[in-house]
């Protein structure tokens, strides 16, 4: 027989504490705090090197890993809450590399960059690189609870943002006027990868199918709160360096394949 722990904090206190005495202080979400990416786990990614301090025994190689929590799983539910596109500019690998900025998608950037034959690159006269980036900001749902999180797709990925994107525009609900598109954090999908390659390589690439309609209250109120942060710039998440993610066949080629 289990006794009762009469010293057991109520929840009820917890709850009103985390009002106004959480312990966080002057904690800024945007500038103190890691949003987690969503990443593809390739056959090069050092979380599959044993030589490497990022190493994880079990990971596999088309696992999503994230960043902050750097736990790598088949296949995650997410509620999609906003969504971006960037032209983020680069500094070559070759010169240190490293994040220069994230321009906007009407800046213009593009057209005063030219495209490398050679590597397929967009490269601004000063050397600099420009990525064509999908931000999608999501909450990950996992054991009842939820986490913030970002995925970003680039090169061959942004036709799975654009399908994405086009999922979420195809859903409707009933409501007391007739139909009507919703919120996109008022479903959920799954996010997993599949397989892909051509003729310079292969690689994992995401898979993104419909889920279900969102129905707990408060997963769904969460959902509109880090929509309307996202949206506002209060939180946002630093972009992450493109990785090459497979080596073409042909060993005379000196070109790299960008995820």
């Amino acid at each position: 027989m289990n006794k009762k722990n009469n010293n057991a904090v109520d929840v009820a206190v917890i709850a009103e504490d985390s009002k106004t005495a959480s312990g966080f202080g002057a904690l800024n979400l945007a500038r103190d705090t890691a949003i987690p990416y969503i990443s593809i786990l390739q056959s090069g990614s050092p979380q599959l090197n044993p030589s490497k301090a990022e190493y994880i025994e079990t990971a596999k190689a088309g696992q999503l890993y994230n960043t902050v929590t750097q736990e790598a799983v088949s296949e995650l539910k997410v509620i999609p809450v906003f969504y971006h596109l960037r032209y983020v500019e680069w500094k070559p690998r070759e010169q240190g590399g490293g994040f220069i900025a994230s321009h906007s998608a009407d800046s213009g950037v593009l057209g005063r960059a030219a495209r490398d034959p050679m590597t397929n690159k967009y490269v601004l006269e000063n050397g600099n690189h420009i990525v064509q980036t999908a931000y999608h900001y999501v909450l990950v749902l996992n054991n009842g609870g939820y986490q913030n999180a970002v995925i970003s797709m680039a090169s061959s990925q942004l036709k799975k943002s654009r399908r994405w994107n086009s999922l979420m525009l195809s859903q409707k609900i009933k409501g007391p006027s007739g139909m009507f598109t919703p919120p996109t954090y008022a479903f959920t999908y799954k996010l997993s990868t599949v397989s892909e390659s051509n003729d310079r390589g292969s690689w994992f690439g995401f898979q993104v199918e419909k889920g279900e309609q969102v129905t707990d209250s408060s997963i769904y109120n969460e959902g509109k709160l880090f929509s309307t942060a996202a949206s506002s710039g209060a939180i946002e998440a630093k972009p992450e360096e493109p990785k090459v993610i497979a080596k073409p066949q042909t060993p005379e080629s000196n070109v790299d394949i960008p995820f």
